[in-house]
């Protein structure tokens, strides 16, 4: 059997049908055929598992693995434990990338890189977003060393754009080299953002490359954009172990700069997408006693006093400072135009 070059590894659970067939069908037709593909059904409820099973049916690269629900990093690493390919590459299963993704990252694939990072579109359906890279990185520079360091701290700023495990071609004897598997503990939250914390830390050559090969779908019923208390808990938890990596990190200071504006978006966005947002049906009391709670957090008190909020939007700005003061019933208000203007991008 020939060495497989690439593993592309989806998790997958409770992803609505026709965003799991969009992806699937986005990797079967890859114009690069060396690849595996490895669904992890994570022990969803619906439909997931049996059409992960009749695609496999269908296409002898496409490895299905069920297992017990574990969360996004339980799944993850399954996906990387049954993975053989050379390179592996993480797509959630709501997403889908380019049908020349793998083509365009084997092209640029050598032995001595150890991450290549490629660009994200934001799709809403009708409207897409391209990230804007232009700023941070430059096209085809090989970063090495200590100007790892600097990707390093891309990943805590909220316009970086690299927080993600996917959009990146990693190698796998590096992953098992230090041993970087992403933290089980943390589930569904920040993961993606204390993975990449970590990743960069023992990459010593990394390619950036202005290729936009991801697609983000936005789904406005994700976890990420509702309401729930365990899943704020484990992105604090999440925030509080990326913490503990930093002190412990050669890059310290800049990083722990960043951290803790990066921490100021998560308080903001707790606010306006969990606790306030509109589809939270419990009563204004009850958010208002929730967020309250939430501000007592030592953490999140300690960012709001050591973050600077100079990078932040005019919006974001507005909303923080209603945060500080407690003005709730204004940030009440602010959730429900977030939600508008994001319907209205979506029917564009």
């Amino acid at each position: 059997m020939s060495m497989i070059d690439i593993s592309l590894i989806v998790p997958v659970y409770k992803v609505p049908e026709k965003f799991l067939r969009k992806c699937i069908d986005s990797l079967i037709a890859q114009t690069y055929k060396n690849i595996e593909i490895i669904l992890v059904d994570d022990g969803s409820p619906d439909n997931c598992g049996k059409i992960c099973d009749e695609y496999q049916k269908k296409d002898g690269r496409i490895v299905v693995v069920h297992q017990s629900n574990k969360g996004l990093s339980g799944a993850r690493n399954t996906g990387f434990n049954h993975a053989n390919g050379k390179w592996i590459t993480f797509v959630d299963g709501d997403d889908w990338i380019e049908k020349n993704t793998c083509e365009t990252y084997i092209k640029y694939a050598k032995s001595d890189f150890d991450i290549i990072i490629s660009s994200v579109i934001k799709d809403y359906g009708k409207k897409i977003y391209y990230y804007n890279y232009d700023d941070k990185y430059v096209d085809n520079k090989v970063y090495e060393n200590e100007e790892v360091k600097y990707l390093q701290s891309e990943v805590l700023d909220f316009n970086g754009n690299i927080a993600f495990a996917y959009g990146k071609l990693i190698r796998r004897d590096f992953l098992k080299k230090y041993e970087i598997k992403h933290d089980e503990l943390l589930k569904q939250g920040a993961e993606g953002i204390e993975f990449n914390v970590r990743l960069f830390e023992k990459a010593n050559k990394v390619l950036f490359i202005k290729k936009y090969l991801y697609h983000y779908m936005y789904n406005d019923q994700s976890i990420s954009t509702t309401h729930d208390i365990e899943n704020h808990k484990y992105v604090l938890k999440c925030f509080e172990k990326i913490k503990d990596f930093i002190l412990n990190s050669k890059n310290k200071d800049e990083l722990l700069e960043k951290f803790y504006n990066r921490m100021l978006y998560v308080i903001i966005t707790t606010a306006i997408s969990g606790y306030f947002n509109p589809n939270n049906k419990e009563k204004y009391s009850v958010k208002k006693c929730g967020y309250k709670k939430y501000l007592e957090n030592q953490l999140v008190k300690e960012s709001l006093e050591k973050g600077s909020s100079n990078k932040l939007g005019m919006q974001r700005r507005i909303i923080l400072k209603m945060i500080k003061l407690k003005l709730f019933i204004g940030i009440d208000f602010f959730a429900k135009i977030r939600k508008l203007q994001k319907k209205l991008k979506t029917n564009k």
